[in-house]
């Protein structure tokens, strides 16, 4: 069996899209993915739609390497009580009641049993106090990232944080964000039709759109991995340090919703160990620590190696409306043009509308902190 070390260093390749170059001679370094591999991420925070579970197994093809989400499995938040909360599955994660959130104290553990009939269990997480925002800020750069996809540096906001920290304590912080986008258009068929909540197939279709039949409000969440460690700052405060990055995809009024959470040590490793490679500052040759492993096992077979973290922390949320119509700079997406279904020309009924179905992405309750 390859070793731990190795055995990561495949794993995550597919986490960087250059080769690493020496300064004189190129090298193409060779690795052994593995197949069949779990990875598991889960989450547990102390506000609505904040908590979330993904599984994806490893998967090894002639030409690429790719990792594929696993459906049909049993999973479950459990507290020390032994109460459980099932979560459902949703695209690509699984997710609790939309209503679900932690509170500062609890101790939780993840639960997750594949259809093939393995277990996993997580070690027992406690979610500690948050350190409250000061101060939240915004900032627009019309170059604010190079994204790879559009080959240039493309137009958006900068969230930023001001926040003091205790003296008396060590703290690690992570940063998520929530962004509320009111739409007007909840369903798209492709090449079909909205019937009886689903999209069927009709050849003779392009598209067509339909119009929410109330208010409805698209959901998006930050990808990026913001952490921060108090270890050279300690009882200093921490002024307009940033922590999302919003791309100007459409020029409407969005609300930013950030979460501040504070971290173990142990998790704090983890997530810096996960943004090192992705960010690319560990280094080709930097070795990886077992943290990468995280806290999840296999109570049937200790030798298995299961990949990622779960995660329980409490929140400090804070919100700020970003008006981004007045924006110069063009949207970096093309909006969809509304094409509904033309009025039959004889008896019947005429489907304009879809439901805003609630979800951990969309919701027809208006979002704390929206403004008109």
């Amino acid at each position: 069996m390859p070793t731990k070390q190795y055995l990561l260093k495949g794993i995550f390749l597919f986490l960087f899209s250059t080769l690493f170059f020496t300064c004189t001679n190129p090298v193409s370094p060779e690795y052994e993915f593995i197949d069949g591999l779990i990875y598991i991420e889960g989450f547990i925070g102390t506000t609505e739609r904040s908590s979330y579970v993904t599984i994806t197994e490893s998967n090894v093809a002639p030409n690429y390497y790719r990792n594929i989400f696993v459906s049909g499995a049993s999973v479950s938040f459990v507290n020390e009580n032994g109460n459980k909360v099932n979560l459902t599955e949703g695209t690509f994660e699984y997710i609790p009641p939309t209503d679900f959130k932690g509170a500062i104290g609890e101790k939780w553990h993840l639960e997750v049993e594949l259809p093939n009939g393995k277990t996993y269990l997580s070690e027992v997480e406690i979610i500690n106090p948050s350190v409250p925002l000061k101060d939240i800020g915004v900032r627009y750069d019309k170059q604010l990232e190079y994204i790879e996809d559009y080959k240039k540096y493309v137009p958006g906001h900068e969230i930023t944080v001001t926040f003091d920290d205790p003296a008396d304590q060590t703290n690690n912080y992570y940063w998520r964000y929530k962004a509320y986008d009111k739409i007007s258009i909840c369903k798209i068929c492709y090449g079909g039709v909205f019937r009886n909540n689903e999209c069927r197939e009709d050849p003779e279709v392009d598209y067509y759109t339909y119009w929410c039949d109330s208010e409805c409000w698209q959901i998006d969440y930050g990808k990026k991995i913001h952490i921060f460690s108090d270890e050279f700052s300690n009882g200093n405060t921490t002024t307009s340090l940033p922590v999302a990055t919003i791309l100007l995809t459409r020029k409407t009024k969005i609300l930013v919703e950030i979460q501040q959470f504070s971290l173990t040590q142990k998790a704090f490793d983890y997530y810096k160990t996960i943004k090192d490679l992705v960010d690319n500052n560990g280094g080709f040759n930097a070795p990886l620590p077992a943290a990468l492993i995280g806290n999840m096992y296999n109570p049937n077979d200790a030798n298995e190696y299961v990949l990622g973290r779960f995660t329980a922390a409490s929140a400090f949320t804070q919100t700020i409306m970003v008006d981004r119509t007045t924006v110069e700079e063009a949207p970096i997406d093309t909006p969809i043009r509304p094409n509904p279904e033309p009025t039959p020309s004889g008896p019947g009924p005429h489907y304009t509308d879809a439901p805003c179905n609630e979800s951990r992405y969309r919701t027809s309750i208006q979002p704390e902190g929206w403004i008109e």
